[in-house]
């Protein structure tokens, strides 16, 4: 039998159940047969069912996963915006420490005149790794001018514009200071270096020079440029070399350069000072 055969078939057999269905639908029989079909098609109503249920829920659950990415991904944001505000908050208050500091080691070294400036930036293209001031010429600020933070010589101008400065710290390796070590049984005499790990060397130290471990060193203020007993730092370290004539101390300073936020220039002395 053809396909076109076998549906017309099929066809008049669901037409002809139709008519009996509907002339039996109020008898006995009628009864019987609608339950027998319901309950023939009742597994796959069962399924269908179930199957739709499961669909729903698992929509469902796709929604909610999708809802809670969301709200993951506000909640990232907003703990890294939280995080640089207290960065920020963090940042200020350290600065306004370091200006509260320098204006009590102002008012307390009346002796000098001091210009306060903010460390804008920091340049390290270089061995020098020079700190950026915002201030310059304009401010009254030389070459060569000694600059302290904390009450600690912190570095010395090395070139200067209108605006703004560049500063060479005492750990640079490039920089060198007429110091002295100051100790219960004398002083003795050499010139800092800073060294290639952040730290600083006393060097050129006399063979018989008093030196000992805890030492204070201060600028002796010779050469000129620096004023003398300006705090650098204390005597870690000894050193003696068979080859080395003079003496060496490992010096660990009073002022790291990287953790400056504020400095002072030392302009000149103060009129009237001695």
């Amino acid at each position: 039998m053809r396909g076109g055969q076998r549906s017309v078939l099929l066809l008049l057999i669901l037409v002809v159940a139709a008519v009996v269905l509907a002339v039996l639908r109020n008898t006995d029989a009628g009864s019987a047969i609608q339950g027998a079909a319901l309950g023939a098609i009742a597994p796959a109503r069962t399924a269908l069912s179930g199957t739709a249920s499961g669909a729903a829920a698992a929509l469902a659950d796709a929604q909610r996963f999708a809802d809670l990415r969301t709200e993951n991904q506000a909640l990232r944001a907003e703990v890294v915006q939280l995080r640089s505000a207290a960065a920020g908050v963090q940042a200020t208050r350290r600065e306004n420490e370091a200006l509260r500091a320098a204006l009590d080691y102002q008012r307390a070294n009346t002796e000098w005149a001091l210009l306060t400036a903010r460390v804008a930036g920091r340049d390290s293209v270089d061995a020098l790794d020079t700190l950026v001031i915002d201030r310059g010429a304009a401010d009254g600020v030389r070459v060569g001018m000694a600059v302290v933070a904390n009450g600690s010589l912190a570095g010395r101008v090395l070139a200067v514009t209108t605006t703004s400065a560049d500063v060479l710290p005492i750990q640079s390796s490039q920089s060198a200071v007429n110091a002295v070590a100051q100790g219960e049984d004398g002083t003795a005499d050499g010139i800092v270096e800073g060294d290639d790990n952040g730290g600083l060397v006393l060097t050129r130290i006399e063979p018989g020079a008093p030196l000992a471990i805890g030492d204070l060193v201060v600028t002796s203020g010779l050469g000129g440029g620096f004023p003398r007993g300006l705090p650098v730092g204390r005597v870690i370290a000894v050193f003696t070399t068979p080859e080395n004539v003079f003496r060496e101390a490992a010096v660990e300073p009073f002022v790291r350069s990287e953790r400056l936020d504020v400095i002072q220039v030392i302009l000149e002395r103060a009129p009237g000072s001695p």
